[in-house]
């Protein structure tokens, strides 16, 4: 089968179109045909050097698959062939102590598509028959589809688990233009909350506004969170989605209210991040880590598009071959909404 292969850590060129073996499925797992993979901002992280402890090379990239069953292991029953399935990437044991005890997102063994097990930059890609939502033909096309697991889960986690966001409350939820921010920005709507974003592009503003935002600050005109405390006549917010990382942490302890909370959920400004501890535990404020999310969440998540209460935002199709472009777009910055390959594309 066709697969971009990663041999290497540096610039696009370390991916290569390469043929490959395909996969065999395990006994409790599904061959899947790829229709659609979205790209995220951990293949290019991955690319440029090792982010997990598990991720090893030769390593295929692609973590937001759709796509049709093809064959299926001997455990997995017959009527799976052919089924529309959307893949939950995050494969756990649940076998080990954590799973047992229900803590399955902290499980010893886990491993994601895309991440840590060979993902969807493929012709074809294995996956547990469990991680596998079945979705009918004609329920969002297949960019749209694909453009939900990832990013979405990790807004609605952040939301709803440790942010625990609630009706009146005021939300920061940062770059409108991301998959996160697109996703965050429409759940804490749905919630009740007050949402605040950042664009850092104007163009991105009315995009924004469309997507549910309240305010929409522009991050290259000054300080952001000056402008969100100015917005909530110097109150401050109540909480933080920090999927961003390096400088935007002190940034948000300095949005906050007194006692107000910040998830932490990424890192793509940087793994590493300086505050001023005054700023944090003289006025009560909290940093919470995301932790992982339940398999049930990412079931939750494509429920809520399936129904209409949330809209995929999909920034172009590429075809297969045209996976330097796409990721050459993502690493510019200039997108709005997901980034998506496609079997089917020109």
């Amino acid at each position: 089968m066709r697969a971009w292969l990663q041999t290497g850590f540096g610039p696009r060129a370390v991916r290569g179109l390469s043929e490959v073996p395909a996969p065999v499925p395990g006994a409790d797992e599904v061959v899947v045909r790829v229709r659609a993979c979205a790209l995220n901002r951990l293949d290019v992280l991955q690319r440029r050097a090792p982010v997990v402890p598990t991720f090893r090379l030769p390593h295929i990239a692609g973590m937001d698959v759709v796509g049709e069953v093809v064959s299926v292991g001997e455990e997995v029953p017959a009527t799976a062939l052919g089924a529309r399935v959307v893949l939950d990437p995050v494969v756990v044991c649940e076998r080990c102590d954590r799973c047992v005890a229900g803590l399955p997102m902290y499980c010893r063994e886990l491993r994601t598509v895309g991440s840590s097990r060979d993902g969807g930059f493929a012709d074809l890609v294995a996956a547990p028959w469990r991680n596998c939502i079945p979705v009918p033909e004609g329920a969002l096309d297949d960019a749209e589809l694909a453009s939900v697991p990832v990013a979405s889960v990790t807004a609605w986690h952040a939301i709803t688990g440790p942010g625990a966001v609630r009706a009146g409350e005021v939300v920061v939820v940062p770059a409108a233009g991301s998959g996160v921010g697109a996703a965050g920005i429409q759940i804490a709507k749905n919630l009740g909350a007050t949402v605040i974003t950042t664009v850092g592009d104007p163009g991105k503003i009315a995009a924004a506004e469309a997507l549910g935002a309240d305010a929409v600050i522009d991050r290259t005109a000054g300080p952001w969170w000056e402008r969100a405390v100015e917005l909530t006549d110097g109150r401050g917010v109540d909480v933080v989605i920090d999927h961003v990382g390096g400088e935007f942490v002190q940034q948000a302890i300095d949005a906050l209210r007194i006692e107000g909370r910040i998830v932490m959920s990424g890192t793509t400004a940087g793994s590493e991040a300086a505050f001023r501890g005054t700023s944090l535990f003289h006025w009560g404020k909290r940093i919470l880590g995301h932790g992982g999310y339940r398999p049930a969440e990412m079931r939750a998540v494509v429920e809520e598009y399936l129904a209409g209460r949330l809209r995929a935002v999909v920034d172009g199709v590429w075809g297969f071959e045209a996976l330097p472009e796409a990721e050459e777009r993502l690493e510019s910055g200039r997108f709005n909404g997901k980034l998506v390959l496609s079997m089917e594309a020109a």
